[in-house]
């Protein structure tokens, strides 16, 4: 199933695997949006027996599985085949919150179910197709190559207003076109929902919205977060592409409880926390193209902020994977040191070349936003 697949280049999926700098990497799909805890539980059970056991949260709420090894490529597959989660079809991000929240409008999980059976269009590799039916977490300031976005009881496709009847196969029509054509840039601004509870409609239930420190779980927090959403939830978790998970269907009484649990796994849990405004690769060694270790940095960085600063992009490289769009600042690896880059992203002109990460925070103090 793999060999011809097993080499450097490919946007990774469960089926197609990336070489890195740890190993190979592959990404689970959540079907629907969800990720139930038993696929929960499988992924954290096959990371740990044939990866490192680290599990990264994706721009596309994809979750990403780390340092593989080629031989345990197939069988990693395996174990997500048993437990349903082998989706390899075409990239579609929908509502997190979609089929518990009552605020996301009805049609949005038959539109990607409609998108989703179209098997034989032939897409490139990060094409996406972005479904925001509303809600209490709505997809607000992202777009992908398609996007239908709901607007009270309407729909629109890429801004224009299309029957809902019609919506998927029109969204498909526009797809094919765009497939031959030079790639659209995806779209993505700063805003993004804070975290903690998420009320539905009538109040009493919502979404608890938790986030690892800069996308980055560990095996056994994904289990635990499997644990915790059987019992205070609706039994799933839904990566967001916000680089977080929400644990849907949650009573009002209970979100502190659950957020307090969260905590003692390490996970985020409040808006304010100074880790949030910093937006980060895997880095070096990790990544193989990777010039500065990234996450250490990160923590070290997020020390010296405060609630309102604007985003940081910490790039291990000039690819700049980790945020497509301008940053306030961007801080760009390079042979050790880091670039400065204001109002920009990386390959933008620099403010200065070569500084460590001391100078890089003086930097930032002493500029005013």
């Amino acid at each position: 199933m793999m060999g011809a697949d097993l080499k450097r280049g490919w946007c990774p999926s469960l089926l197609r695997p990336m070489e890195s700098g740890d190993g190979w990497l592959v990404r689970v799909r959540p079907r629907a949006a969800v990720i139930t805890a038993v696929i929960a539980r499988a992924v954290a059970g096959a990371a740990t027996r044939y990866g490192n056991g680290r599990i990264e949260i994706t721009n596309r709420a994809n979750l990403q599985i780390r340092g593989l090894r080629p031989e345990t490529v197939e069988p990693f597959a395996a174990a997500m085949e048993a437990v349903g989660a082998a989706d390899d079809g075409p990239a579609i991000l929908v509502s997190p919150l979609a089929g518990s929240d009552p605020g996301v409008a009805a049609e949005t999980l038959d539109l990607a179910a409609a998108i989703a059976r179209a098997s034989g269009l032939a897409l490139p590799a990060k094409f996406g197709v972005l479904i925001d039916g509303g809600g209490a977490l709505p997809l607000a300031g992202l777009s992908l190559d398609v996007t239908l976005r709901a607007a009270g009881g309407r729909w629109l496709l890429d801004g224009a207003e299309v029957a809902v009847e019609d919506a998927a196969a029109r969204a498909l029509a526009l797809a094919e076109v765009r497939a031959c054509a030079p790639r659209q840039v995806a779209g993505r601004t700063d805003t993004r929902p804070a975290l903690g509870f998420h009320p539905y409609g009538d109040g009493r239930q919502g979404a608890v919205l938790l986030a690892p420190a800069f996308g980055q779980l560990q095996a056994t927090q994904l289990s635990s977060l499997a644990d915790l959403a059987e019992r205070l939830g609706d039994g799933s978790l839904r990566p967001t592409p916000w680089k977080s998970l929400a644990i849907a269907g949650v009573e009002r009484r209970d979100e502190g409880l659950l957020r307090d649990l969260a905590r003692q796994i390490r996970l985020m849990t409040e808006p304010d926390d100074r880790r949030l405004g910093i937006v980060t690769c895997v880095g070096a060694p990790s990544c193989s193209r990777g010039e500065v270790e990234t996450y250490a940095a990160a923590e070290s960085l997020a020390l010296s902020r405060h609630e309102g600063d604007p985003l940081l992009h910490l790039s291990g490289c000039a690819k700049g994977c980790a945020h497509p769009g301008p940053a306030e600042v961007t801080l760009v690896g390079e042979n050790g040191r880091f670039t400065f880059i204001r109002r920009g992203r990386p390959g933008n002109e620099a403010v200065a070349h070569g500084l460590t990460l001391a100078q890089c925070a003086a930097l930032m103090q002493s500029v005013p936003a």
